[in-house]
């Protein structure tokens, strides 16, 4: 059954647990890292069968996209979750960025790339990933797009999450923790039955 995505993006919104937060108004911060993003399916209700991670470029060296990721026998995953793996070290200076992902079934069926608002906008939800008949999806893709930061907002810490969908119905939003705090792995994020999700909404929450 196809759902609008502006609907399930709100639905979504609706249930994360957090805000987004605007950036203030003052000089660019210097103490992020630079990081790049992983994505993991799993079948089995989030149990078992977990399919290889699969992850993009370094923010620093501009757009990039993750080979795709799928559960062990890259059918019909039934959780998802993301890795926010930071750099320590090697600062975030400059850079404006956001994420996307793409749905993709039976090895050809592509749904469109689904992007956040970028970390300078504020941030915010994706619309509904998935492949192009928007029911069960094998295999997805992650995207990060970067450009110079275009104003003298300042990002103080940023996280990411994932939130599958089912039957236009949201799961639990799955955060990964603050960049500022490391990063890492979100929980995995399941839809309402842990069964065969049509798709996800990602979320960039920024303060």
């Amino acid at each position: 059954m196809r759902v609008r995505t502006a609907s399930i993006a709100g639905l979504v919104a609706a249930a994360a647990t957090a805000s987004l937060l605007a950036s203030p108004a003052h000089a660019h911060s210097a103490e992020l890292a630079t990081f790049r993003l992983g994505i993991q399916l799993a079948d089995d209700g989030g149990a078992s069968q977990f399919g290889q991670e699969q992850f993009t470029n370094n923010v620093k060296f501009g757009n990039s996209v993750s080979a795709w990721a799928g559960d062990a026998n890259k059918f019909d995953p039934d959780a998802v979750r993301l890795n926010l793996e930071t750099n320590p070290g090697d600062p975030l200076i400059g850079r404006d960025f956001r994420i996307g992902a793409q749905a993709m079934d039976k090895g050809s069926h592509l749904g469109p790339v689904q992007y956040t608002p970028w970390a300078s906008a504020g941030g915010g939800q994706s619309d509904f990933v998935t492949d192009d008949n928007g029911w069960d999806p094998d295999e997805y893709r992650l995207f990060l797009d970067t450009r110079a930061w275009p104003s003298s907002a300042s990002l103080v810490d940023f996280r990411i999450s994932v939130t599958a969908v089912d039957k236009g119905v949201p799961g639990v939003p799955a955060f990964t923790p603050w960049a500022g705090q490391g990063g890492g792995r979100s929980p995995l994020a399941l839809d309402t039955n842990g069964f065969d999700f049509d798709g996800f909404v990602l979320g960039l929450e920024v303060r």
